[in-house]
């Protein structure tokens, strides 16, 4: 019977069968928390109304590149838009997120 899962696989790697159950643990307890950081992304920022990734990122202290990540998910999947832009705390443009 042909593979129909429609979701892509989870990303996980192992030289041995240890450490590739390991692995597997892992990205599944990372989808888990993805989850619950974009749940709480989006209803923070539906708080606030509008936000730049500096601002989220001084809200949860969660590492930028992860703020960016979770955001960029939910721009694709069209919960997240531009909104605007300003200039950011390192005088560099940046853009002001908003829910949809």
């Amino acid at each position: 019977m042909p593979h129909t899962n429609s979701q892509p696989s989870l990303p996980y790697h192992g030289k041995t069968p240890r450490s590739r159950q390991n692995s597997h643990r892992a990205a599944v307890g990372a989808v888990a928390a993805r989850t619950r950081k974009a749940a709480m992304y989006l209803a923070w920022l539906r708080e606030v109304k509008k936000a730049t990734d500096h601002g989220a990122q001084e809200h949860f202290t969660w590492p930028l590149s992860s703020i960016c990540s979770i955001r960029n998910g939910l721009v694709d999947r069209g919960k997240v838009t531009a909104v605007g832009d300003c200039m950011g705390k390192y005088g560099k443009r940046v853009t002001i997120w908003g829910p949809k």
